[in-house]
């Protein structure tokens, strides 16, 4: 009984001794033996940041070396000249998943850190940054720390969920009730596209107004402004508009830091065929134009209103209206003959609505000033042949898309 209680003791002992080399094993691996060194960009360096530069910056160091032979990964940490990377203004893992010796990051990122480093539009400030080395749990940063001067170009670097507008000048007194901006995106494709370009029909007069990202101060508002030289800047100024009364398409081009206000006049809805208007809008507040007094017989051949081509009953529109004194566009995502989407991922529709048409027939896209003929049409309904009606177009900003109604009186 003896030598079994000897023989149990020994075994524990042992695992116990085997459980404690394993664990100093285990505690070695996760040791670094050498540290790498920061290679560049080198230290007080410049960069003068262009976010329309496909060129990459590219930051890279070499290896750390785990006294195990395990594997290291990476991430570089950016923050004020002042900082400590305790709260580090921005982290980046490192290529390859965190396992690689670089990290390129393209001119917008490089703008952002700028931006939250607190260098303005145009200014020139600096930033540090260093490389963080971990192993498993164990993460050191490394001895060097660069300095990198950076240059900021005009346009705002990080671009706000929301906009809106408040003040004497608009429809809205109050911040709870700011008059709302549509952030663009280009889904009718064009060339000349620009990211960051926030939209809203709405009612202007002589007066003041402010910008600001939301109208709710428990998100912490950010607000912005338009100098003296029609430039968009951060800051809580109040900007002015001296224009003449009335509805305009305001454009914030925060990427560009450019305002514009076109003045729109004269929406009507009219007849594809012919050019004849049978609804002149007015605009009636909330981004919304309405007419009550729209009436349209379909066109048939041998009309007065008929052109001589037409071989078949007619019903094709869409609306036009002056802006800035220029006509221009409304339609649907249809092509000229109706069997294509002229929008990625809404389909057509050619035939009259009877119920069995998208949700999104309705839709309302800015065509612009050069529209082909028979572009973006919509079909009245039968319902609507020879009766009086009321139609609206809403430019709501927080709708998918702007879009129209259409009921009969």
């Amino acid at each position: 009984m003896k030598s079994n209680i000897k023989i149990y003791w020994i075994i524990a002992i042992t695992l116990l001794a085997f459980q404690a080399c394993q664990d100093e094993s285990f505690q070695l691996d996760l040791e670094f033996a050498e540290l790498g060194t920061l290679q560049g960009p080198q230290n007080s360096g410049h960069i003068d940041i262009n976010p329309e530069s496909n060129d990459r910056v590219s930051f890279s160091w070499s290896e750390a070396k785990s006294r195990g032979g395990g594997l290291v990964l990476y991430r570089v940490l950016f923050d004020t000249e002042d900082g400590d990377f305790e709260e580090p203004i921005a982290t980046f893992v490192s290529s390859s998943g965190g396992a690689g010796l670089t990290l390129n990051l393209t001119q917008p990122a490089l703008n952002n850190i700028a931006s939250e480093a607190g260098i303005p539009q145009l200014g020139t400030g600096r930033i540090k940054w260093t490389v963080e080395a971990s192993i498993g749990y164990q993460k050191v940063h490394f001895e060097d720390v660069n300095i990198l001067s950076l240059t900021r170009p005009e346009g705002i670097a990080i671009l706000p969920e929301e906009l809106y507008i408040f003040g004497s000048a608009t429809e809205s007194q109050s911040r709870e009730d700011g008059v709302a901006f549509k952030r663009l995106s280009n889904l009718l494709p064009i060339d000349d596209f620009v990211n960051g370009v926030y939209e809203s029909i709405t009612y202007l007069k002589p007066g003041d107004f402010q910008i600001i990202d939301s109208t709710d101060d428990t998100d912490g508002i950010t607000h912005f402004y338009i100098n003296d030289e029609g430039k968009i800047r951060t800051g809580e100024q109040a900007s002015s508009f001296e224009g003449d009364e009335g509805v305009y398409r305001i454009r914030l081009n925060l990427t560009q830091s450019m305002v514009s206000f076109e003045k729109i006049d004269n929406l009507e809805l009219y007849i594809l065929a012919n050019g004849a208007g049978k609804a002149q809008l007015n605009y009636i507040g909330d981004h919304t134009f309405e007419s009550t007094e729209g009436y349209f017989d379909f066109l048939t051949p041998g009309m007065p209103e008929a052109p001589s081509w037409l071989g078949w009953e007619e019903e094709r529109y869409r609306f036009r209206f002056s802006i800035d004194g220029q006509t221009s566009y409304l339609g649907s995502n249809q092509n000229d003959d109706m069997n294509a989407s002229l929008v990625s991922g809404l389909s057509s529709h050619n035939p009259r609505p009877n119920g069995n048409q998208p949700g999104y027939y309705h839709q309302v896209f800015m065509l612009g000033q050069n529209a082909s003929y028979w572009q973006g049409a919509w079909k009245f309904a039968d319902q609507f042949n020879g009766v009086s009606f009321t139609v609206r177009v809403v430019f709501d900003p927080k709708a998918d898309n702007y879009y129209h109604e259409i009921a009969r009186n």
